[in-house]
């Protein structure tokens, strides 16, 4: 099998593959490929060849054409990868081989391979993880949810470990990295390995004592105080390698003790509060949402190792339609020095659904939010007494998580429970 440079005889390859709807539901922009779409997909393709000295395959095998493969140029030295192989060759692993082709044909010359795959397509993110990549976010594009991997060129030797936390399915959770000895890391490498890890946060553990570390947390753009998924992991993580029992972490939010056992962490927040937002701040968090309206009760600004808003909706279809300003929502979350945007709904079975959008880290969206959980734990009870409850968080972006938050202790510390899973 190889992949040969997109010329003009392979037209028609395109075009008749283009009549396949179980090729264009994937591919493209989710319109239907039309002739006129087909031939400006074409000169496209030409005229990237001839630009960049990449761009479009045919997948040949035994002199036949079974498939398309590509590289796009993107932004901060990335090369975007994507295939389609003809279904009369499908559960071959033919996909795998292209995928890996691609994977090195683009590292030959870049720094960072990226891939994007509509969240349906499940069988197509098992091909990416097979050739190395790792899923780090998810995003809607053209109207459709799309799961993101990446493989950053000499990444496999900086020790960075990948985990899934508040999930026992490593397609499901939130991703976080874990740096199990961080200790001849300078800041800026901190940051540096954070940012092409990509996932929303890196922990960067230092041992300190006896089941006691030093912790910091990166997003791909900054430090954070405190990360509450990135804590679940790397206690998994620390409980695989020295056994199960307490833990203690000393974190710039302070300290946070935990219990491990079979693989799940239970985590101790710090001191929680909530105090009511500010009516201006209020306005305009939820002009960058596009909400014009909410659901009953108040809005509060919440503290749980970092600040988070906390916003109940009127419906989970509300919750389900998220769709905001990422640059205008980013700013104001800086101004006012918020972590995320906890925005939430609870079903007739107490059941809290919830979202978080991350653009201070460069994330659109976190799959689960341990910190934010902690700060809505301190919220409910200061408005409705101790209780626990359980946060159903990231199904909407395909990656389903389950936060089990006790809000019970009276020194107004919160425990959040969640499993984790190495992702590969």
């Amino acid at each position: 099998m190889e992949l040969v440079r997109w010329e003009d005889g392979h037209f028609g390859y395109m075009l008749r593959w283009a009549s396949d709807p179980r090729m264009t539901v994937y591919v493209g922009n989710g319109m239907p490929w039309t002739p006129d779409y087909v031939a400006e997909r074409h000169e496209q393709a030409l005229r990237h060849w001839e630009t960049h000295g990449f761009g479009l395959h045919v997948v040949v095998e035994d002199g036949v054409v079974i498939g398309l493969a590509q590289m796009l140029d993107g932004d901060l030295g990335e090369i975007e990868i994507g295939y389609w192989i003809d279904p009369a060759h499908w559960g071959r692993g033919v996909a795998t081989q292209v995928a890996a082709q691609l994977r090195d044909k683009a590292l030959a010359i870049a720094d960072r391979v990226v891939a994007g795959t509509d969240a349906r397509n499940h069988a197509s993110g098992r091909v990416l993880e097979k050739a190395g990549l790792t899923y780090f976010t998810s995003r809607t594009q053209h109207g459709r949810l799309q799961h993101c991997y990446a493989l950053d060129r000499g990444m496999s030797d900086k020790g960075v470990l990948r985990y899934s936390a508040f999930t026992t399915d490593p397609a499901g959770g939130n991703p976080a990295g874990v740096v199990l000895d961080a200790s001849d890391l300078t800041d800026d490498e901190m940051l540096a390995i954070a940012a092409k890890v990509g996932y929303s946060e890196t922990a960067f553990v230092l041992p300190r004592a006896e089941r006691s570390f030093d912790v910091r947390y990166f997003s791909p753009q900054a430090e954070v105080p405190f990360c509450g998924h990135a804590t679940i992991a790397t206690s998994v993580a620390l409980a695989e390698r020295i056994g199960d029992g307490p833990l203690t972490f000393h974190t710039p939010a302070g300290e946070i003790t935990i219990e491990t056992s079979g693989g799940t962490a239970s985590l101790t927040s710090v001191p929680t509060d909530s105090a009511v937002a500010d009516p201006a701040l209020v306005s305009a968090a939820l002009e960058a949402l596009g909400y014009e309206e909410i659901g009953d009760g108040p809005v509060h600004v919440g503290f749980g190792g970092a600040r988070h808003l906390l916003i109940p909706l009127k419906d989970r279809e509300q919750l389900r339609e998220l769709d905001y300003d990422f640059d205008a929502l980013r700013d104001l979350m800086l101004a006012h020095d918020l972590t995320t945007v906890h925005l939430f709904w609870r079903d007739a079975d107490g059941v809290v659904h919830a979202r978080d959008p991350f653009p201070v880290g460069g994330v659109v969206e976190d799959a689960a939010t341990g910190a934010a959980a902690a700060a809505f734990g301190g919220y409910l009870r200061d408005l409705e007494g101790p209780q626990r409850f359980v946060i159903s968080q990231g199904e909407d972006m395909g990656r389903p998580s389950r936060l089990e938050v006790d809000a019970t202790r009276e020194d107004r510390r919160v425990v959040v429970t969640g499993a984790a899973v190495p992702i590969r």
